[in-house]
């Protein structure tokens, strides 16, 4: 009976301390699991949910005839949006639900777009897209070469195109001029320049307009008034010049003589003095 306690003691010993080791163990593991791992799930999120910003994608519709186009504004963030703000160049875009987060809107005008966004935690957010799809120029005139009365130039219009039916030109006497001739493959337009001047006027398909006057030596008189201003620019600011350079010799010309003249009467009035005590 003896031989059998002896040798079951030190049994339960080390049953007792292994025990202990697992119950510090497992103390340890539930005060990670449910206090200190929650305590941080839990803040982080009310971080991110305080600090996250609103997000959208915004996209500009291709326009199919150059005068208006689409504007799609998709809303990313998980927290709702409290106000949204849509503008072009400053003037206020109105916006029509298309979905549950998004919005649509027609553009009828070339700009910078921008986008501002508040959310639900007050968080701002602000977007800025390049509309440029529209078509707001009118043709442009390249290569132009005026040979014996003849002006022949090409008309471009990367978007819209040009309307060959809708160039015209007429003279300083407002007699109507028609082309010598139109070459719709490479836009190659000729006209005969018979009085002083020429003012061609031409559209393109959705209605800009060009304006533009020539003279037979094949300068355009807005180009030629510009440098006729400059010219003039020039020349009253070298007279404005010479007038002050002018006036400041005068200056000091006058200035000169009175310290002459000063002098000459200070020589007069010691002299008298001079002999007036003799």
């Amino acid at each position: 009976m003896n031989q059998y306690n002896n040798q079951s003691r030190p049994e339960r010993r080390r049953t007792s301390s292994g025990y202990r080791r697992d119950n510090g163990k497992g103390g340890f593991l539930s005060v990670l699991l449910f206090y200190v791992l929650p305590f941080i799930v839990f803040n982080g999120i009310i971080f991110l949910l305080v600090t996250t910003r609103p997000k959208a994608e915004i996209t500009i519709g291709e326009s199919s005839d150059y005068i208006t186009t689409t504007m799609e504004l998709k809303v990313k963030s998980l927290l709702p949006i409290k106000t949204m703000e849509v503008s072009l160049d400053s003037s206020p875009i109105e916006l029509t639900k298309a979905g549950k987060k998004t919005y649509k809107a027609t553009l009828t005008n070339n700009g910078m777009l921008e986008v501002k966004l508040i959310g639900l935690n007050k968080m701002k957010a602000v977007m800025y897209e390049q509309v440029n799809v529209l078509d707001d120029t009118p043709p442009a005139i390249k290569d132009k070469v005026l040979e014996n009365n003849i002006l022949s130039f090409r008309l471009e219009d990367t978007q819209s195109g040009v309307d060959y039916s809708s160039i015209s030109a007429s003279d300083e006497d407002k007699t109507d001029i028609l082309p010598l001739s139109i070459d719709r493959s490479t836009g190659l337009v000729t006209f005969e320049i018979e009085k002083e001047n020429i003012a061609i006027t031409a559209k393109d398909k959705i209605g800009n307009e060009l304006h533009v006057t020539f003279t037979p030596q094949g300068e355009s008189f807005e180009e030629a008034e510009m440098e006729s201003e400059e010219m003039q620019e020039t020349a009253e600011s070298e007279e404005t010049e010479e007038t002050k350079e002018s006036k400041n010799t005068k200056q000091t010309k006058e200035s000169v003589k009175n310290t002459d003249t000063t002098k000459t009467t200070t020589k007069a009035t010691t002299k008298a003095n001079t002999t007036k005590k003799k």
